[in-house]
């Protein structure tokens, strides 16, 4: 097999997983309580860094939850993702609560974005990628190359990803819970379940100084943020309700102060990353 057989091959597995979980996302790993918090928090960045209702590139919109709330409230927001049955439902969340012309999305991979640069949007005020989207990119230099093209100099990259070592597993998983194979120190990449089944999906891992070094020379560093350091990893069950996590909401003022500090910052489930153009 070519190389370009094998990524044919991964894209077409990823697509075809997340397809299948499209009509349940929401319901499920869309709101369950750590991916819930973690969403939140990106879009208060997202926010922060971008001007007043100023021009956004989603990479990886999922269904929209966050490109439909930052269209709420003024921005102006193009959706990619590589799964249509999610790009389905986002359009059609977007026409019922009338933001098609805020919030629009369009098929595409992360490696992919020269599909978007004749979009009326390009240059984009910030781009983002907040939920391990770019965890299933195998081509991130082609990614880079697309990102520059389409970002405006001196524009806002955020980015959040999964995370190779967490806190919580290293100290509470030997004894409370068994490793699934989501979180492991090798360098490779490993096959996470995702949604509610157990659809595995090949998945790559970055530390934050390993993807900061990845995207250097063009786009530099400038805050990085470890979310979930102090919670148990997300496994969404049929059934289950963020109110049981109760408990854990009593971490969020414990985590707001060890965030960004370091070696916190890196040891999150989350790594929510700030990067800007050179």
């Amino acid at each position: 097999m070519t190389g370009y057989d094998a990524y044919a091959a991964y894209y077409e597995h990823v697509q075809s997983a997340y397809d299948q979980i499209a009509s349940e996302y929401d319901a499920t790993v869309g709101m369950y309580a750590v991916s819930a918090r973690a969403k939140r928090l990106a879009i208060d960045v997202i926010r922060a860094v971008t001007p007043s209702k100023g021009r956004l590139l989603d990479v990886g919109c999922y269904t929209g939850i966050e490109a439909l709330a930052l269209a709420r409230a003024g921005y102006q927001v193009l959706g990619v993702d590589l799964s249509p049955e999610m790009v389905r439902l986002a359009r059609s969340k977007a026409k019922q609560w009338r933001l098609d012309t805020q919030a629009r999305f369009v098929t595409a991979r992360a490696s992919d974005l020269q599909v978007v640069a004749s979009d009326r949007l390009v240059p984009f005020d910030t781009v983002y990628s907040v939920y391990g989207t770019l965890n299933l990119e195998p081509q991130m230099a082609r990614f880079k190359e697309a990102l520059q093209r389409c970002l405006r100099d001196g524009g806002a990259f955020v980015c959040g990803l999964l995370n190779p070592t967490v806190l919580y597993e290293l100290l509470a998983a030997p004894i409370l819970l068994p490793f699934d194979g989501f979180r492991q120190l090798p360098k490779r990449a490993v096959p996470p379940r995702i949604g509610l089944g157990n659809q595995r999906v090949l998945t790559y891992l970055y530390s934050p100084c390993e993807f900061a070094k990845l995207m250097s020379p063009e786009f530099s560093l400038e805050d990085a943020n470890g979310l979930h350091i102090l919670y148990p990893p997300p496994r969404p069950r049929p059934g289950a309700r963020s109110d049981r996590w109760w408990i854990a909401r009593a971490f969020d003022s414990m985590e707001s102060h060890l965030e960004d500090q370091a070696p916190f910052s890196s040891l999150g489930f989350f790594s929510l990353l700030i990067f800007r153009k050179r």
